[in-house]
């Protein structure tokens, strides 16, 4: 293979990363509004501020020693400390909260991981033997026709564990023991985004065991998800005292399972099937996929597979206050690398469902999704099965609206004054500061007594040039 030829593949995902990367921060969210988002974030700021890994009180549960600590997950609070210590500087020279800005500058990492996932399906498009424009259109089914147009804006770890996930995919599926090495290393590096990666590296042993790779280089993704587990085991020791304590139980049961499953793929609240439309052709992109690369066809779907199967048998399956199927994202981008396979009609129909899942998603580029929650709850309909399986409240038909008249409250309300207030998230909306005011990045800007003309001028070119940089990888 020439090397035009061999580095092509990598300048189209380089584009298509570099242009979703700037289109992220364009629409940069003015803060975090989940308290998952926020206690991950307390820990960056606590490495920061040499408290170790220790979080305020309504942040964490209590650990070794007395002291607090979120029971979520390390790695992207890890990733984010330098963000968070550039935030710190930064304070202390303009005299903003150090807790709003650590949320401004840390927010551009989760875009980045999602973009850089987009480009990440693309390459694996290609290696699944996929064209260019194939490739291309996988990564923008993926990027605008998917959750990850929200998820690119919240400070959840399905972001990190997406991008892990697809990664470890791509580089094993090159079968030399470089690429599996590298491979490897993101499924270990998975385990430490959430526990549930500890999926990856035993369906990748699998994968090289049926391709007849040797044992040596065969059982390299166990050994990095070993490894992984390890460090996991210490941290959880540094915080509960003991490797296996996560802070928190997961009550498993089979009897949640079959609601699980259904919910998961269907259910008007929380379904693949209204939140993720391109997936749905996932099924035609394997059925063509089987019949030169079967292996890694399954290996996709194992994947995907393995993520509904365990996260159907919680309760929780649905994890209230979030945007679509949260727990299956990390198995998205390589169903639309699946689906980015298919060619004639089909393409067309995954573009006119890319479309669909744009409008869908859309609304929560400029409004946090949580408004239409909260909405819910002053109504006193509860967050509960009812939601989930209802037509009637379905997030993805009232997003639209609930995001217009968070518009419409922000014009009415001071930000300089909204954003003088002290105290925890709230989940109302007049005692939130987060759901009274529009959920881009310049909107806040008079509390630095910058205009807003000058940001969103910043954001419309950053988008232009996105767009523009996103459309030239095509070609």
């Amino acid at each position: 293979m020439s090397l035009r030829n061999d580095q092509s593949p990598l300048s189209q995902a380089f584009l298509i990363t570099l242009g979703l990367t700037l289109f992220f921060i364009a629409l940069l969210p003015p803060g975090i509004y989940s308290v998952d988002g926020n206690a991950m974030l307390a820990v960056s700021e606590s490495l920061v501020t040499h408290r170790g890994f220790t979080v305020p009180e309504f942040l964490g549960v209590p650990g070794v020693g007395g002291r607090l600590y979120s029971h979520w997950y390390p790695l992207l609070s890890v990733l984010a400390t330098p963000f968070v210590y550039v935030a710190l500087l930064v304070s202390r020279r303009v005299g903003l909260p150090f807790h709003y800005l650590a949320a401004v500058f840390s927010l551009p990492l989760v875009g980045a991981l999602t973009a850089a996932t987009a480009g990440m399906v693309a390459l694996l498009t290609h290696r699944m033997g996929g064209d260019r424009k194939r490739a291309w259109l996988a990564a923008v089914s993926f990027c605008f026709g998917t959750v990850a147009l929200a998820y690119g804006r919240t400070f959840y770890a399905e972001a990190l564990l997406a991008f892990l996930t697809v990664s470890a995919l791509y580089f094993t599926f090159g079968l030399s023991r470089r690429d599996v090495l590298l491979g490897a290393c993101f499924a270990g590096l998975a385990l430490l985004a959430k526990p549930a990666g500890i999926l990856i590296g035993p369906i990748l042993v699998v994968y090289l065991v049926a391709k007849r790779v040797p044992v040596l280089t065969s059982i390299l993704p166990l050994a990095g998800t070993a490894i992984g587990f390890v460090l996991y085991a210490a941290f959880n020791v540094i915080r509960f005292g003991h490797p296996l304590n996560f802070g928190v139980s997961s009550p498993f049961q089979a009897s949640y399972f079959f609601p699980g499953v259904v919910g998961f793929l269907a259910s008007p609240g929380y379904g693949l099937l209204w939140y993720c439309p391109p997936v749905v052709l996932a099924i035609l992109g394997f059925r063509k996929a089987v019949r030169d690369r079967m292996f890694e066809a399954l290996a996709i779907v194992a994947v995907f597979a393995a993520f509904l199967f365990l996260h159907s048998c919680l309760s929780y399956w649905y994890a209230s206050w979030s945007w679509g199927p949260r727990y299956l994202v990390p198995t998205v981008p390589g169903l639309c690398a699946l689906a980015g396979l298919l060619e004639g009609n089909l393409r067309k129909s995954l573009i006119a469902l890319t479309l669909l899942g744009f409008v869908v998603n859309a609304p929560t580029t400029f409004c946090f999704y949580e408004r239409y929650y909260a909405e819910l709850l002053e109504q006193h309909i509860p967050l509960d099965d009812s939601l989930v399986w209802s037509f009637r409240h379905a997030p993805s038909l009232h997003e639209w609206p609930a995001a217009l008249r968070q518009v419409r409250d922000a014009q009415k309300s001071d930000v300089r004054e909204i954003f003088a207030q002290r105290g925890a998230t709230s989940s109302t909306i007049s005692s939130s500061r987060a759901l009274r005011v529009v959920a881009l990045w310049w909107w806040v800007l008079p509390v630095a007594h910058i205009p807003r003309w000058i940001g969103a001028v910043c954001s419309l070119g950053m988008v232009a040039v996105a767009f523009w940089l996103v459309f030239r990888a095509r070609f």
